[in-house]
């Protein structure tokens, strides 16, 4: 079976799927096939795209991915214990009596900024990667399983919708902050859709906004940019059951939004996370999306549906990648 699927066939409900261990938690391994390498993206099938392409109206075009170098290279050094900013190195030369420039890029760390959490990057205690995927098969090397080149090898252009936490909440009167752990419940991301006039289609790129960028953005001084990145207290969705049956019976191809984590942070150890659905569900996630402009054009128009593409790098066993995401109106 070949690893780029795109399966139009419908998957078994959240309650069906097994849940072989004392967890109680899903396992969807095999619902796409024992050489799956896709995961959710599996929802996105050719009459999706066909139909997401259909709502581009005004052929606006919002840009989703933040610069390389946001956010790491605008914080103090050590933010995050292993990633870095990336460093550029730019090459003048002359040929043939041309001015000639290249350049590089050392330390381009793959998920430092607006990026596609590959299927390799987290594994099940108990069971291993995604789809049974063991550590000593992650070589990187010819063969290697759960790389980011089979996104590309799908392709990603669908059907996304917006969910605005800050202004959902705000309507109802409610206090939300992109800081401080604040959890959004599945049934929260409901009603915004309702607000909104939609529901979840299968193949949909759930976009949402946390408020996290544009807090970033508008920070007075790198201190307080450094705090919002370094304090590790972000607010986002539930990792809960609730929404792993949620995205899973609405059929999402992938949920991406504008915060580090998607998911409200820390993590508590034993308890279900979106994270660990990434191995248990083939969960496709996507971190520190910048939606702002995309949610400001959405707010004045009422239109919180757009076509949704995104070329991830085509790089043998990556575990993730940039984004290289556009919404198109």
């Amino acid at each position: 079976m070949p690893a780029c699927r795109g399966d139009a066939a419908t998957p078994p409900t959240f309650a069906e799927l097994s849940r072989p261990d004392a967890t109680g938690l899903p396992l969807a391994w095999g619902v796409w096939g024992e050489a799956d390498e896709i995961g959710t993206l599996n929802n996105i099938a050719a009459g999706t795209t066909a139909a997401a392409a259909g709502l581009v109206r005004r052929g606006v075009r919002f840009n989703l991915n933040l610069p390389l170098h946001v956010p790491l290279g605008e914080i103090g050094p050590a933010a995050h214990a292993l990633r870095k900013a990336p460093v550029p190195t730019l090459f003048k030369r002359k040929v043939s009596g041309l001015e000639v420039r290249d350049d590089k890029i050392d330390d381009l760390y793959l998920q430092a900024s607006t990026q596609w959490d590959g299927l390799s990057h987290i594994g099940d205690p108990l069971h291993g990667f995604y789809n049974g995927v063991q550590d000593a098969q992650l070589t990187q090397r010819e063969g290697t399983r759960l790389g980011i080149e089979h996104y590309v090898r799908l392709g990603i252009a669908t059907r996304g919708v917006l969910v605005d936490l800050p202004r959902f909440y705000g309507a109802r009167g409610e206090k939300w902050s992109p800081m401080g752990s604040q959890v959004a419940p599945a049934q929260d991301v409901a009603s915004a859709l309702t607000a909104a006039g939609l529901r979840l289609r299968p193949g949909d790129v759930l976009l949402v906004r946390t408020g996290w960028v544009a807090a970033f953005r508008d920070a007075p001084d790198p201190a307080v940019r450094d705090q919002l990145f370094r304090g590790r207290d972000y607010s986002g969705l539930s990792g809960g059951a609730d929404m792993w049956e949620f995205l899973w019976d609405s059929g999402v191809a992938a949920v991406a939004s504008d915060s580090v984590t998607v998911e409200a942070w820390p993590l508590r150890e034993g308890a279900p996370s979106l994270h660990l659905a990434i191995a248990r569900l083939g969960l496709v996630l996507g971190e520190m999306f910048d939606l702002d402009a995309l949610a400001e054009d959405c707010a004045a128009t009422g239109v919180f549906e757009f076509f949704f593409v995104s070329a991830p790098l085509n790089l043998r066993g990556g575990v993730g990648s940039p984004a290289n995401a556009l919404a198109i109106k």
